[in-house]
């Protein structure tokens, strides 16, 4: 590609490399930075005594931004219900849009390859897992130059497929228990169903089942059952007190139900004393979360980003969650 200052006669098909301000017909006009110089552009630079003019000149070998970008961002979403919309290329960018309110998904590896592909274009991202609402920018496709060669296009295509998806929240049947003893104060339980309410709330969650019971081993076995009856996708327990041990009284209560305790604890802070399990009825697994105490807050926590899968119906492995580690000091 060339790039400089040419005499403004002989740059007829080269790309304008800033933008600049001319006069036509008395009036002040811009041309924009990327624009394709005409016949047209060249008589009227020529009038506005523009001799020479900065602009870029591809190769038979390269494709314009725009056009390149565009590709990419065709092929970079999931062939199928991948919820995202493509925005019209622009100045060499190209941005992915959510169709929907979900979590963004993808695998950092295959991301991190496209990008390692050439210097010549880049792509940014959210966080993978990240939360995102409808019609936010989840990715964005950038050309640094002004055109790209075909044979990193074509490279970056063949390993872009199927890259980015949004998997959007599903309507769950969200039961809430609140465990109490002599000295819980009724606020607290007011003010953990309202921040409950809130943080369900932003993911398309309406309505959720409160229960309140004492913290003992019968009395979370007796609601356990009851919301298990009525058919709950996913069970959160707070306790009046963290859980702090697998044999605290909220994980005796599970395994007294059968269920199976999956972890206790993550690598996340706040968020550390969170607890998995899970209960099989008929087949269906219903989720238990053990809430550590900073769910009780607004805040966004390591409760957030398991429950967020759990709305999208992903399972949550051991790895998954000893991978939130890496940027889990909120």
């Amino acid at each position: 590609m060339f790039f400089g200052e040419v005499k403004t006669e002989k740059s007829l098909g080269g790309i304008l490399s800033s933008s600049i301000e001319v006069y036509k017909n008395k009036n002040k006009i811009k041309i924009s930075k990327g624009t394709v110089i005409n016949k047209n552009l060249i008589d009227l630079l020529l009038l506005n005594n523009f001799e020479q003019i900065k602009c870029a000149k591809l190769d038979d070998d390269e494709i314009d931004e725009n056009s390149a970008v565009h590709e990419i961002s065709k092929k970079i979403i999931t062939s199928k219900k991948s919820n995202i919309k493509i925005q019209d290329p622009k100045n060499g960018r190209c941005n992915l849009v959510s169709k929907v309110d979900g979590i963004i998904t993808f695998q950092p590896n295959q991301l991190f390859s496209i990008n390692s592909v050439t210097n010549d274009i880049g792509i940014a991202s959210l966080k993978a897992f990240s939360k995102v609402k409808k019609n936010q920018i989840i990715a964005s496709i950038k050309a640094i130059p002004f055109g790209i060669k075909q044979k990193y296009l074509k490279k970056i295509i063949h390993i872009s497929q199927d890259c980015f998806k949004i998997l959007p929240f599903q309507k769950k049947n969200i039961h809430l228990i609140q465990t109490t003893n002599q000295k819980t104060r009724a606020k607290i339980l007011e003010k953990t169903l309202e921040v409950t309410k809130d943080r369900l709330l932003s993911c398309g969650i309406k309505k959720i089942e409160e229960r309140k019971c004492l913290h003992e081993i019968k009395s979370i076995c007796t609601q356990l059952k009851t919301s298990i009856d009525e058919n709950a996708d996913i069970i959160l327990i707070f306790g009046t007190s963290a859980i702090c041990d697998i044999n605290d009284i909220i994980p005796q209560s599970i395994n007294e139900m059968n269920g199976i305790v999956l972890r206790l604890g993550m690598p996340v802070e706040p968020g550390n004393l969170i607890l998995l399990a899970e209960v099989e009825i008929s087949k269906k697994h219903i989720s238990i979360i053990g809430m550590p105490g900073c769910a009780r807050s607004k805040k966004e926590n390591g409760v957030d980003w398991i429950l967020w899968r759990k709305l999208c119906d992903l399972k949550v492995s051991t790895d998954d969650i000893n991978h939130l580690g890496n940027g889990g000091l909120l």
